[in-house]
């Protein structure tokens, strides 16, 4: 399964910077996603707790993912304090 992050660290950004660039790596991510034709539509959700998107064919599954996702977080978090 492919999963993409991007963690850029300890780069200081300000709030519109950040948020311009959720903005560009959401659009190329659904654009891709739109590309690829699928039969079925794909489930994308936008986690309200943290920056990103999860995308599945099975829409049952966005809720365990996020969960998943939501668990290693602050171990990612964590890893870029360092």
């Amino acid at each position: 399964m492919p999963r993409f992050v991007v963690d850029l660290g300890d780069i200081e950004m300000s709030a519109e910077a950040q948020s311009a660039l959720n903005r560009d790596i959401q659009k190329v991510a659904l654009g891709h996603l739109a590309e690829l034709k699928m039969e079925r539509p794909i489930a994308v959700k936008f986690p309200h707790d943290w920056v990103g998107l999860i995308a599945r064919l099975d829409f049952d599954r966005l809720a365990a993912v996020e969960k998943e996702l939501g668990a290693i977080l602050p171990s990612i978090r964590a890893g870029r304090s360092r």
